[in-house]
């Protein structure tokens, strides 16, 4: 048995699917199963990874999961006449064609006669926020206020009216910008884990932050995202979204101070662990029930 991943990144759709794509892959290669990943435009992957990043589908492929949004009919049709084809979160017309569709994210569209129901938690993390997890200590304290995540939306308003009030560090997905002192540590995950509050649009940041028990505050650049965020359910964290817009800051600030003020103190970086390894099998699991049925 041979799998091939088919994912994408970048400005049009993001990190996380191909974030996630490379933490399973690595888990299927850890675990003995061969594993190809194709990135739609070439990206490779990160340093010393195991897996093999090719620019198209390997002769002795038997499977093919693709995880890149929305699909067509004619791209399915495609793949599936080289081997079956599992779907990942496509509300695509394609989704249809394919052996099976797993949703890690909410369905907004509603199911398809294909789609594959668990009863356990499929959801997949990034995988360098993982890797920087188990490097990290068992426990952090949260000592930063907010990290924005602004890669969909200009935060210098923001950054302008939070000043000296809050502590907080920025990223754009390239570079960062804070008023804190910073240890040594300036990964993802650590600095995710240290913040009170995460400010970002709807996407894989979210779940890692709702995993680190930060509260969320979920600026959205389209409708699509909004309603994503309008599904989401978390008793463990306090959640506020809103369709992002440079008028209703005095209302996001309003927010921050209130869910600073309910904030946790410190994050159990080994629980969270635990939760992305359980994911992880039972994901691994699923596909091998889909692939095998």
């Amino acid at each position: 048995m041979h799998i091939t991943i088919i994912t994408d990144s970048g400005p049009h759709i993001g990190q996380g699917h191909w974030q996630r794509m490379l933490l399973f892959a690595w888990y299927c290669c850890h675990n003995g199963l061969p594993v190809t990943l194709v990135h739609k435009h070439g990206v490779s992957a990160p340093l010393d990874f195991p897996v093999t990043v090719c620019n198209s589908i390997p002769q002795h492929t038997n499977c093919i999961i693709r995880d890149m949004r929305d699909s067509t009919k004619e791209e399915i049709e495609n793949l599936r006449a080289i081997v079956p084809v599992i779907v990942i979160d496509d509300g695509g017309k394609g989704r249809l064609l394919a052996k099976a569709a797993i949703d890690l994210l909410p369905n907004i569209y509603g199911n398809t006669d294909n789609t594959f129901t668990s009863t356990v938690p499929l959801f997949l993390y990034g995988y360098n926020f993982y890797q920087s997890l188990t490097q990290a200590p068992h426990t952090i304290a949260k000592d930063i206020d907010c990290f924005i995540y602004a890669s969909t939306f200009d935060a210098t308003p923001l950054l302008n009216v939070l000043g000296t009030h809050y502590s907080f560090v920025c990223s754009d997905g390239n570079t960062l910008s804070t008023n804190t002192h910073l240890s040594s540590d300036t990964s993802y995950s650590n600095l995710i884990a240290r913040s009170k509050v995460v400010i970002a649009h709807f996407g894989i940041t979210i779940y890692e932050a709702m995993l680190c028990g930060c509260n969320c505050i979920i600026l959205n650049p389209t409708t699509y995202h909004d309603k994503l965020s309008n599904t989401l359910q978390n008793t463990e964290v306090l959640l506020y979204h809103q369709l992002y817009n440079p008028a209703h800051i005095p209302q996001i600030m309003t927010t921050l101070k209130n869910f600073v003020e309910q904030a946790r103190m410190h994050v159990d970086t080994a629980q969270c662990i635990s939760t992305i390894q359980t994911n992880l099998k039972n994901f691994y699991d699923a596909l091998r029930l889909i692939i095998t049925t």
